[in-house]
């Protein structure tokens, strides 16, 4: 009985020493990776965001969009008893493209009109009675009146009779039809849409340091990859006295559109500006760019510390990109070892 005592109790201590040795493993391998942790950073290269020249073509991507477009709405309600158009149709200014049942607004037409040459044919009677002192000048200013009411609802009627016909305000194509044949609208009811393209507008952005060398009525060409062997000629119509909170300034191209080979809304252009001298951008390597060229982060030093900053960039300059919001000059963005980094990590500069 006593040797089975001895022996639990040798076990219990080597279990003891087992467990306290393993804890002791832990609390160095912990403090190892503390140490590691802290005392290893990655070595990248950097350079410096900085103002550089802007060659004097200056050539920014947007996209068209119509002069003039509108929807098109009823002025009066009713039944459609014509419908002229389809989907893409063109139709010139003036063209009816429905018409409503008018039948009780041509009655009321048709008596306003026999009203009205009714008060005529009186009023003119009675300025003959009254040179003749006939009648007296109030009788006669009764009968103006009168006549003259009468014309006004002889004009109003017209009026209604005329809105029967819903035309197209201005030339262009037919871009949507919200109605059919037989089918009941009231006032409002939209009809279709009409986008007229004969010229075509560009909105841009500019950076604050070329926007200064802009002027309107300055000359532009524009291209797009859909024939691109036609160079479509325009000038600057607006360059807004704003900017946004990027520093860039909405600008507005006018361009005039071919009855050969037209250019539909909506279509990405090339724009080239030829500038009178160059100008200056903020810009920072190409290589410095770690995500997508849509959502372009770079990674910049602060401290000796990587902090991944997303930015807003313009235009391409071979090597360098233009930074329109996200950096200031002088920030260091890495340009190299960034495959290793990740946000708030420790790094060391190699030069």
């Amino acid at each position: 009985m006593k040797s089975k005592l001895i022996i639990t109790g040798i076990v219990a201590l080597i279990l003891v020493a087992i467990i306290w040795r393993l804890a002791e493993n832990t609390r160095e391998v912990n403090a190892r990776r503390e140490v590691g942790t802290t005392e290893i950073s990655v070595s990248v290269t950097t350079a410096p965001a900085e103002m550089r020249e802007t060659s004097r073509q200056l050539n920014l991507v947007g996209t068209t969009v119509p002069c003039r477009e509108v929807m098109v709405a009823s002025e009066t309600s009713g039944r459609i008893i014509q419908h002229n158009f389809k989907l893409g149709d063109f139709v010139p200014a003036g063209s009816v493209l429905i018409r409503v049942d008018g039948t009780f607004r041509r009655l009321a037409l048709q008596t306003a009109q026999l009203n009205f040459d009714r008060q005529l044919e009186d009023y003119v009677r009675f300025q003959a009675l009254r040179r003749g002192d006939a009648v007296t000048e109030t009788q006669l200013r009764d009968m103006r009146m009168a006549y003259e009411n009468a014309e006004i609802q002889l004009e109003n009627a017209q009026k209604q009779f005329d809105d029967t016909k819903i035309v197209a305000p201005f030339s262009g194509y037919i871009t949507s039809r919200n109605t059919e044949l037989g089918a009941f609208v009231n006032i409002g009811t939209t009809i279709a849409g009409i986008t007229d393209i004969s010229q075509l507008k560009i909105s841009l952005s500019v950076s604050e340091g070329n926007v200064y060398q802009l002027q309107t009525g300055q000359a532009v060409s524009a291209r797009t990859n859909v024939f691109p062997s036609e160079i479509f000629q325009g000038t600057i119509t607006s360059i807004s006295p704003q900017g946004s909170a990027a520093h860039t300034y909405p600008v507005e191209i006018t361009i005039v559109n071919r009855d050969q080979k037209p250019l539909k809304a909506g279509t990405y252009v090339n724009v080239q500006i030829y500038l009178d001298r160059e100008g200056k951008a903020l810009m920072i390597p190409r290589n410095a760019i770690v995500s997508s060229v849509k959502d372009p982060s770079v990674y910049i030093v602060k401290n000796g510390v990587a902090q991944l900053t997303r930015i807003v960039t313009g235009q391409n300059y071979d090597s360098f990109l233009e930074v329109l919001s996200g950096l200031n000059v002088g920030d260091q963005v890495v340009t190299g070892g960034q495959i290793n980094l990740s946000d708030g990590a420790m790094v060391s500069v190699i030069q």
